[in-house]
């Protein structure tokens, strides 16, 4: 009989009891031992309800045993929800039923145990993963509408802005201008009209005067500019780079033909981007390298595209005046300038202009310079514009 027995358990994969009819162990498999850690010499031959100091003494469970043999019913499925002393909850799901050997006719209970507690725990813990994943996703999505509100109402206090901006630089461009052309209208005819009544000093002040409106006028230019480029809706497109930066060099060239010099433009540079914002920037960057090369007789310029610090950017470099690089974050700064207005004319606002663009494009710009020995100015333009 305990062979018998035997054979029929150590072909289960699951934990396998069989017991006899006073529920006394017969035999027990591998599997059983190593979920409910035991010795033979311990288990096999006592009740089931004794085992491990009593740890199976369920009284549910023993009930339902003790009928098997005597009404010959099975049962399956027998969910079981108890604390195995030393071991913890286990949930397990038991089935039984009888069984007879050829050789000896006396029945026996095969007890079947599967034990569900880690999937189950697992399910429980999937649960409440999802409940707490749940409940962080409504959070988030709370915080998500909230930023959209604040998104929006920043969104119309922009709006609002610029439409003040609008207004600001109307009055700028028209209230503003009138005062200065009068006084620069009046002071040239004063110069003209009234020159033999006035001394050389008085001369000397008159110009000043109109040196002061007309600088004061290129400033009103540059900062209306200066908004334009950071209001203008953009609209990109395939640019040219390379003709651009050449129609911008022969438009220089033509204002101050007595200039020599050498200008280079790397061939194929094109670039998807706003082709209006793109000629703001090369307009700064080769006129500012015309001014800062005007006091060499002979002046070296280039655009190109250069690989600088592991990034691909174009560049405009020049022979010319050069800068401090001790003051270079100060260079794209509105009205910023590193040299004297008597040495290269300027406002100081024409590469805060640059930076605008660039960063609207959603690039960088940086630059590199040293004093007498020229200077680089990179930028790039991002994404479908990405240098080509």
């Amino acid at each position: 009989m305990r062979a018998f027995a035997r054979s029929i358990v150590e072909t289960v994969r699951h934990p396998l009891l069989v017991l006899d009819a006073g529920l006394r162990v017969i035999a027990a498999n591998a599997p059983f031992y190593h979920s409910f850690p035991g010795e033979p010499a311990g288990t096999e031959g006592r009740r089931l309800h004794d085992l491990g100091g009593g740890r199976w003494d369920i009284p549910a469970l023993r009930g339902l045993l003790e009928r098997v043999i005597p009404t010959g019913v099975h049962f399956e499925g027998l969910e079981v929800d108890h604390e195995f002393p030393g071991l913890g909850r286990r949930q397990l799901v038991l089935s039984a039923r009888v069984v007879r050997g050829d050789d000896d006719p006396a029945p026996m209970v095969l007890l079947a145990i599967e034990d569900h507690t880690n999937r189950l725990r697992s399910r429980d813990e999937l649960r409440w993963a999802n409940a707490a994943l749940e409940e962080r996703v409504a959070a988030r999505t709370a915080d998500l509408a909230a930023a959209n509100r604040e998104l929006r109402e920043a969104n119309r206090e922009l709006a609002a802005a610029n439409r003040e901006l609008e207004a600001f630089c109307y009055s700028v461009s028209h209230d503003l201008r009138a005062p200065l052309r009068a006084i620069d209208g009046f002071s040239r005819e004063l110069l003209d009209a009234y020159a033999d009544r006035l001394d050389d000093q008085g001369r000397h002040y008159l110009t000043r005067v109109r040196a002061g409106t007309q600088r004061m006028g290129q400033l009103i230019d540059d900062l209306l500019n200066l908004s334009r480029v950071s209001r203008a809706e953009m609209c990109r497109e395939r640019v040219d780079l390379t003709a651009m930066a050449e129609a911008v060099v022969g438009e220089l060239r033509q204002r101050d033909p007595g200039r020599r010099v050498a200008f280079t433009a790397r061939p194929g540079l094109a670039v998807d981007a706003d082709p209006r914002l793109v000629r703001v920037v090369l307009e700064n960057l080769l006129g500012n390298a015309w001014k800062f090369t005007s006091r060499r007789p002979e002046a070296a310029i280039e655009f190109g595209r250069e690989e600088h610090r592991g990034r691909a950017a174009f560049c405009v470099r020049d022979d010319g005046a050069g800068f401090d690089m001790a003051y270079a974050d100060k260079l794209f700064g509105a009205f910023q300038r590193l040299h004297p207005d008597r040495e290269f004319p300027g406002t100081g606002v024409g590469l805060a202009t640059v930076q605008r663009v660039v960063r609207r494009h959603g690039g960088e710009v940086w630059a590199e310079g040293e004093p007498g020995r020229g200077a680089a100015f990179y930028f790039t333009l991002p994404g479908p514009g990405d240098p080509s």
